[in-house]
């Protein structure tokens, strides 16, 4: 109901002047309060409504500040020794409710994100890189960095975001996603929050007060559906005017249609089969992927490239490891592990799981079976995990694949409650972000990061040593070793990098769409024609 209420509202606007814009998305926010939201559709529904005081610039570059745009920060300007910088705020910079703002508010935000009490998705960011947010005055603010590292301006800006102290000083900090701001935040970005229906729509109106100018958009409605596919159904029907992401069927249907168009919008997204190196919920070694041999043998007998191939064409290509292309750290010559069955075989044989009646491998009388935890958010992964579980059944390994929503498999992973689990992983545009996910800091309780448990001491120093590293291409070397051991320890089978595209009405002008955030231009968006009609209706001229 209320995806048909908000296409009816959007055409009704159009028709009376108004440009509004319907996006469907394929699951809601999980936090409407900047920082606080872990999920990449918390951060789309909030940033359009809040301000970062700079931000990346089309080339994704995180070392220095080169490439980076002011936002709600004229400019920025660095002390003699790089261990701080100070922001100099837009003075006409003003929250929704019309107060300026000031330079408490960065300050203000910094406190919020690093305070655990709030739990903030960027706090452990900001903590590690961040010592302190100072206002020298009410239009100045100063961060002060704990040491030098190249991605240090990145880490600031891309995780802080700055917060109405007015509005939450009084909030109490362990209760803020369930705080009367969140359910009507108030920001200072281009849009401003009119309706919000969780897990069904969202709609923003254009800030008419926005500092950097208005929006050409008048109206934006978020439309929420249980997952990508649905979503993607709805822009095909003429429900919506843009999905992030379309499967590559639904591609190839939109490609013939002449009133949608397609929009490659690039990815920071990389997808993986994680093993668990300990057991489910437990301390124990995983009695299968405790093994460093099997881990390798059941990597080396699934052929990425004929899944990849097979499920996503020319929308994907195989990973790499645990990077992807966009990002300058990324080494395409790296010693990948094969396919080749025998090998896989023989490693197994030694591992003691040997082949018996039905060619099934066992060993001490137990049979080499496991559970693939599957994200079934999409139609490609379930695709993907049963032509994988084809191919190890080759090699006598028994899978079995369960098909989870979004929530059951965060949850999961959070729990570290799983044999293996399919996902796909959005990474940051620094390569920080491999710490987190893939170093022995990032594993910890109630924490999706690292879920497997894999700890490398070569791959913790060599990433830690890079993201200190000033000159790049000394950084870039020690990355290739971290990178390296980690293809090599196998904590994951390094699946798939897909090639996004997304799907829009073609009277919707977008522009560029940034690979790492498609609405970083949703203030420069337009509409230059009359709504779509809904499928299977007829068009106004025609007899009824």
């Amino acid at each position: 109901m209320a995806l048909l209420a908000g296409a009816t509202l959007a055409c009704r606007a159009d028709m009376g002047g108004e440009k509004t814009v319907v996006i469907a998305a394929g699951g809601d926010a999980d936090a409407m309060i900047p920082m606080v939201g872990a999920q990449a559709q918390a951060r789309a529904m909030t940033e359009i409504m809040f301000e970062k005081l700079a931000d990346l610039g089309d080339s994704l570059n995180t070392v220095g500040d080169y490439g980076y745009v002011p936002r709600l920060a004229t400019s920025w300007s660095w002390s003699g020794d790089s261990m701080a910088v100070t922001f100099a705020l837009d003075p006409r910079a003003t929250w929704h409710d019309g107060r300026p703002v000031r330079a408490n508010d960065v300050v203000f935000a910094f406190q919020l994100a690093t305070d655990p009490k709030v739990g903030a998705a960027t706090g452990a960011d900001l903590r590690g890189v961040v010592d302190s947010v100072t206002a020298p005055d009410s239009t100045h603010a100063t961060a002060w960095f704990k040491a030098r590292r190249p991605d240090q301006f990145h880490q600031l800006v891309y995780n802080l975001i700055p917060l109405p102290e007015h509005l939450l000083a009084a909030v109490n900090r362990d209760s803020l996603r369930v705080s009367s701001f969140a359910a009507q935040p108030v920001g200072n970005g281009p849009f401003k929050l009119a309706i919000r229906v969780p897990r069904e729509r969202t709609e923003y109106v254009a800030n008419d007060n926005f500092a950097r100018g208005r929006p050409r958009l008048d109206r934006v409605i978020v439309t929420i559906h249980q997952g990508g596919p649905a979503a993607a159904r709805a822009v095909i029907a003429g429900d919506a005017d843009f999905v992030e992401r379309l499967s590559p069927d639904d591609a190839a249907e939109v490609s013939k249609s002449p009133e949608l168009r397609l929009i490659p919008a690039g990815s920071v997204e990389y997808g993986v089969v994680s093993f668990n190196f300990k057991r489910p919920k437990g301390s124990a070694p995983h009695p299968v992927f405790g093994d460093l041999r099997v881990r390798q043998a059941v990597t080396m007998a699934v052929d990425r490239a004929t899944l990849v191939q097979s499920v996503y064409g020319s929308l994907g290509r195989v990973a790499l490891g645990p990077f992807v292309r966009a990002q300058w750290s990324a080494d395409t010559t790296l010693s990948q592990l094969p396919f080749d069955t025998a090998a896989a075989g023989a490693m197994l044989d030694s591992a003691g799981w040997r082949r018996g009646t039905g060619g099934m491998r066992a060993r001490a009388g137990a049979p080499l079976r496991f559970v693939l935890a599957v994200a079934a958010t999409n139609r490609e992964r379930p695709r993907l995990a049963e032509l994988m579980q084809q191919q190890l059944k080759q090699q006598g390994v028994d899978m079995q694949i369960q098909l989870l929503d979004g929530a059951a498999m965060q949850a999961r992973l959070s729990a570290h409650d799983f044999d293996a689990a399919m996902f796909t992983w959005r990474t940051t545009p620094s390569p920080s972000g491999a710490q987190s996910a893939w170093g022995t800091v990032g594993y910890a309780p109630g924490s999706p990061y690292n879920a497997g448990g894999y700890s490398s001491a070569v791959f913790d120093a060599n990433v830690d040593s890079a993201l200190k590293e000033r000159d790049r291409t000394r950084a870039r070397a020690q990355f290739r070793v971290a990178y390296q051991a980690a293809i090599t320890d196998a904590p994951a089978i390094w699946l798939y990098e897909p090639s996004v595209v997304a799907g829009a009405a073609a009277r919707v002008s977008t522009g560029t769409l940034r690979q790492d955030a498609w609405w970083a231009s949703l203030e420069r968006w337009d509409v230059t024609g009359p709504p779509r009609r809904r499928a299977g209706t007829a068009p106004d001229s025609a007899p009824r």
